[in-house]
Order: C-alpha cells, then sequence, then structure tokens
C-alpha cells in the first residue's frame, strides 16, 4: 500500500523538522543557531527550490533543496539538488522519486541546461537511486576541505 502524501513548499516554521531530517541524513547533531541563519538565507535565495513531503498527518517525511545559478561553461542556468532525505521508515515508497519529479515540473518552464547531484562515496543506494531516477554518473567532485 503506497503511503498518502502531499509535496509542498517549505515555509520557515518548518525549520525545526527539516533539521532533523538533514541530522539523520548526515547522522550527527546541527547547531540549530548555524542551522537556523543558514536555513533562513536559503529561503531568501533567488533560484532556489525547497520543498517537503509530509504523510497524512502533516508531519514531514522527506525534503529536498535545490539551487540554480548561471554558469559560464554551461552557457544557462543550471540547478543542483543539494539536500535530498527521506527519514528512514519511509524509504522505499516511491517518496524520494516524488520530490525529484516535483523539482523537474516545477523548473519545466525555465530555461535550464540540467539538474545535477552530489551524492558522497559511501551512499551506494542513494547512488542506485540517482540512476534510477533518470540522473548519469557523468562526473567525479573534488573537495578541499578547511
Amino acid at each position: 500500500m503506497k503511503a498518502v502524501v502531499n509535496i509542498r513548499k517549505v515555509i520557515e516554521t518548518d525549520e525545526n523538522a527539516i533539521r532533523i531530517l538533514l541530522d539523520e541524513l548526515e547522522n550527527r547533531t546541527s547547531d540549530p543557531l548555524v542551522f537556523q541563519r543558514i536555513f533562513k538565507h536559503y529561503l531568501l535565495r533567488e533560484n532556489a527550490l525547497f520543498f517537503a513531503a509530509e504523510n497524512g498527518q502533516q508531519e514531514i517525511i522527506g525534503f529536498i533543496s535545490c539551487l540554480g545559478q548561471l554558469l559560464l561553461h554551461h552557457e544557462g542556468l543550471v540547478y543542483e539538488i543539494e539536500e535530498l532525505i527521506v527519514t528512514q521508515t519511509y524509504q522505499g515508497k516511491g517518496i524520494g522519486q516524488l520530490l525529484v519529479n516535483h523539482v523537474r515540473e516545477a523548473l519545466k518552464p525555465f530555461d535550464i541546461k540540467s539538474i545535477e547531484v552530489t551524492s558522497n562515496k559511501r551512499r551506494v543506494n542513494a547512488h542506485e537511486f540517482y540512476k534510477a531516477v533518470g540522473f548519469k554518473n557523468s562526473h567525479e567532485k573534488f573537495t578541499c576541505y578547511f
């Protein structure tokens, strides 16, 4: 049986629920003040999409953030999924795909070049998910930490 799910735009009062989800994704406890500052900045960004997935009890069970930027080497607007999480008890029910499809639909009216996503090498299940929903493994990412 499929879960009853509603996808909607994220609002400011979703902050705590989304912080809890992202702590689950990252397996850590974030600093609530730092998170709040960045969350509020996210909500004000141009070319930003933030959607929450709610269950039948209006609990947030999933979240996707997708930020766009103009890139010279693509000669246009490219969006990147920055965060995507479905809480563990709801994984495997198609909710992640609903969130990705919602982003795709929201971007259809715009002249974008692509949607990209980066996923940590240890998240093998996530890599399979992204392939299953139509992403191609076309790049390597290199990081310099500070």
